[in-house]
């Protein structure tokens, strides 16, 4: 068990290490450019390779699905009764307790845990928090909602796209298979990259109330995690990877929305950085874990 630990955590601190280095000396990295690439075409092109090319049943599609929403208002719940007995302000950490970081860190650890049946879970886990990200988390923090924008965002046409082959259950076409499963391929080191040089450029601020939040973030994702578990009666793989995806760290993009609206951005990026490292030190006891609700 330690050995398929070791295996499956040494690659995900190596390439987020690349990217920290990369980042922490400035040595001509534009992790920027990389992140738009990723964000425009790499993750659209994954999200739409994994879900058409995976044998996941449409209905196993549309549970994973209203799991991952069910985990979002759970973790909402729950991230908002800490805030509340904590006295801390709630539009600025309530997104960051409640959402985990299903992209830049759980994507490529549910790979490395799972492969490809892992991947296809956290790919449908991931869309859905993404939608998420674009429209409710700028909405708590700014308290005014828009759908607008979705339709400027290239993962929302790759949902559009896959539902449409799963619904008329057309073959996909082999160049644009090809082509999406190139440019997905290459997103799983590329999230982690930037997942590293991310945390070499935030700015911490207030150590001890980040460091209270990311123990709440762990606490809420293990309780978010285990419920879900329970409550759809979760077996197997399925199990183990939406266990997984709940109790990643708090989300990098919720500190991004924070910086853009000027809403203490710096506290946020203080929980992303503290939660980030606490949920990297226990991946080895979350990893075991989730292996174990899988039944491997």
């Amino acid at each position: 068990m330690t050995s398929e630990i070791l295996n499956i955590i040494t690659p995900v601190f190596v390439v987020a290490g690349i990217g920290f280095f990369l980042e922490y000396q400035r040595i001509g990295f534009h992790s920027e450019t990389l992140s738009r690439l990723a964000m425009q075409i790499g993750t659209p092109s994954l999200v739409f390779s994994t879900l058409t090319g995976s044998a996941l049943p449409d209905e196993s599609l549309a549970r994973i699905v209203a799991i991952t929403v069910a985990a979002v208002i759970l973790g909402g719940a729950l991230a908002l009764a800490a805030l509340l007995v904590l006295r801390l302000p709630w539009r600025t950490f309530l997104s960051s307790l409640s959402i985990p970081n299903a992209g830049n860190a759980g994507l490529p650890i549910v790979f490395f845990a799972f492969a490809e049946p892992g991947l296809a879970i956290g790919a449908a886990f991931y869309f859905t928090i993404s939608l998420v990200q674009y429209t409710t988390v700028p909405a708590i923090v700014t308290g005014d909602p828009s759908l607008r924008k979705l339709l400027r965002i290239p993962l929302v046409w790759a949902i559009v796209a896959l539902l449409f082959f799963r619904i008329t259950d057309l073959p996909v076409p082999t160049v644009i298979a090809d082509t999406t499963a190139l440019l997905g391929g290459l997103m799983i080191p590329v999230m982690l990259i930037l997942l590293g040089a991310a945390l070499a450029r935030l700015k911490v601020g207030d150590i001890g109330t980040s460091a209270l939040l990311a123990c709440v973030r762990l606490a809420v994702g293990v309780a978010t995690g285990l419920t879900l578990v329970t409550i759809f009666n979760l077996e197997g793989m399925e199990a183990g990877a939406i266990f997984l995806l709940t109790v990643m760290p708090s989300a990098l993009f919720t500190y991004l929305v924070a910086e853009h609206f000027g809403r203490n951005a710096e506290r946020v990026a203080g929980l992303v950085v503290s939660s980030t490292v606490l949920n990297f030190a226990c991946l080895p006891l979350l990893i075991t874990a989730a292996i174990f609700l899988a039944g491997l």
